[in-house]
């Protein structure tokens, strides 16, 4: 095996502290982030310590407490001399469309839009009514999730940046799970964002500005929007996480960071994906790699997916895996759970068949059944967002990635693949969490096709409900007619 990289004297003190984390021989090293306070933390702290670069892409960043916190901190940053660069999809960003156009001005931020709207940028209705005729290129978007700090340590995986996200909503938060990395695999996250960063699909933001602003005019509206102690806000950090680890932010204020070792690779769709033909998507897609990677699967496959929609070849999937023996374990969300309806109706139709591939499937219960905090942190409605699969307690996938079509043919998608058994086995107890929270979807004893659903809190397997939970006749009613009008291409 090669050996890792030790800092040089002159790197920045991340970048030392990245390489000391790494244990000996370690190509790469990993601290998965299960809870989402500990997520919001340690994206604060590689921001708070960059010293040189922060390269960061999101699908959304929200203008409530979260994300006006990020905001605030890429500009303090920018103010310590760090060169920023900050990549978001158009398709969320009206909400903080006065917060960029105020930001796209300041020294060393620069803001690019991917794939934006032209016009009537100040709702998303508006947006999609003057943009009518452009539809079949809007409708691609780019779904990455990637910070990278001096690049020396990233974070990838399954958040975007918004109060829901870091368990700070009172209504619903995601479940959802990214990793700190280090080591080889950060330059190949750098060299996908540069990709990305300089693509034709992606625009300063400043060409979208409504109007020129006096540069005093602009720091009073940059300080109205986005006040010095943004962020400061309160967040709730347990001594520990359900992996036993401590906050990022205090390993890091105290030179060290605790990682698991691995050897991987990072993986992104092209920018341009949505101009590439159905022969190129096949050959270069990372869902295309995922699913040939899961094929690989020679005894376990355990995948957490919040949308999940498998489609014809997605069944053909899980019935090869199926003849060859493999155990296969998928956890989504449950209606209640689910954010997305019609995503929910396109998985619901395919309920029986995944069933009959054999398949252990969990659906995540919106309200904990024991506790009134979870045990990801939220006391809070909940609802499923990581992107996770670990093969053979082997390899780990971790990325933004959802099984759907949507992330097959027309989202970008970024990810990391990761070979340790150390991490899968970190992995699949966050796994068990989930499923800890969640109902066990069974073929009903009486079959016909018919479903039963075993609680969370069940005391044995023959305790299920016939009905499923949280689902009225109204939801019935939805189903029935929104299903058939949706393609199955855009869900």
């Amino acid at each position: 095996m090669s050996h890792s990289v030790r800092a040089s004297p002159d790197e920045s003190p991340l970048a030392r502290i990245a390489a000391d984390g790494l244990p000996p021989d370690a190509q790469s090293g990993f601290r998965l982030l299960p809870l989402g306070s500990y997520a919001l933390d340690a994206r604060l702290a590689l921001i708070g310590g960059a010293t040189r670069t922060l390269d960061v892409q999101y699908y959304i960043m929200e203008n409530d407490a979260s994300g006006r916190a990020v905001f605030r901190a890429l500009e303090e940053a920018a103010g310590r001399g760090v060169r920023v660069r900050l990549l978001i999809d158009d398709f969320n960003s009206t909400g903080a469309e006065p917060l960029i156009e105020a930001l796209s001005r300041v020294p060393n931020l620069e803001i690019r839009l991917f794939n934006p709207f032209c016009c009537a940028r100040t709702s998303l209705a508006g947006r999609v009514l003057t943009s009518l005729g452009d539809l079949p290129r809007l409708d691609h978007r780019m779904h990455n999730k990637l910070l990278i700090a001096d690049g020396a340590l990233a974070i990838v995986g399954g958040r975007n940046i918004a109060d829901d996200y870091f368990t700070r909503s009172p209504i619903a938060n995601f479940v959802d799970l990214d990793a700190v990395v280090a080591g080889r695999v950060v330059p190949q996250l750098g060299v996908i964002f540069d990709r990305y960063w300089n693509s034709e699909e992606s625009f300063p933001a400043g060409l979208f500005s409504s109007q020129a602003v006096e540069p005093a005019s602009r720091a009073a509206t940059l300080e109205r929007l986005l006040p010095a102690d943004a962020t400061r806000i309160p967040i709730e950090l347990p001594d520990r996480d359900i992996l036993g680890q401590e906050p990022v932010g205090k390993e890091l204020h105290e030179r060290r960071l605790t990682l698991v070792p691995g050897l991987a690779y990072a993986v992104a769709d092209q920018p341009s994906k949505r101009l590439e033909d159905q022969e190129e998507l096949e050959n270069s897609s990372l869902m295309t790699g995922a699913v040939f990677q899961m094929l690989g699967a020679r005894s376990e496959l355990v995948v957490a997916s919040p949308y999940l929609v498998p489609g014809k070849r997605g069944i053909a999937v899980l019935r090869s895996l199926q003849r060859k023996g493999v155990e296969v374990t998928l956890v989504t969300n449950s209606l209640p759970a689910s954010d997305s309806a019609i995503v929910y109706f396109g998985y619901a139709r395919y309920r029986p068949a995944i069933l009959k591939s054999g398949v252990d499937l969990y659906e995540l219960s919106a309200i904990a059944p024991r506790e009134s905090k979870t045990i990801f942190g939220g006391s809070s409605k909940g609802r499923l967002h990581a992107k996770l699969a670990v093969i053979d307690r082997e390899v780990v996938l971790l990325g933004s990635l959802n099984l759907d079509p949507r992330s097959a043919r027309k989202n970008t998608e970024v990810g990391v693949a990761v070979e340790s058994p150390a991490l899968a086995e970190q992995a699949l107890r966050i796994v068990e969490a989930m499923k800890s929270e969640a109902y066990r979807v069974r073929q009903a004893p009486a079959g016909g096709g018919e479903l039963a659903w075993a609680p969370p809190d069940a005391a044995d397997d023959d305790e299920t409900l016939d009905a499923e939970p949280g689902v009225s006749p109204l939801n019935t009613l939805q189903r029935l007619l929104l299903q058939p009008l949706v393609p199955e291409d855009y869900l």
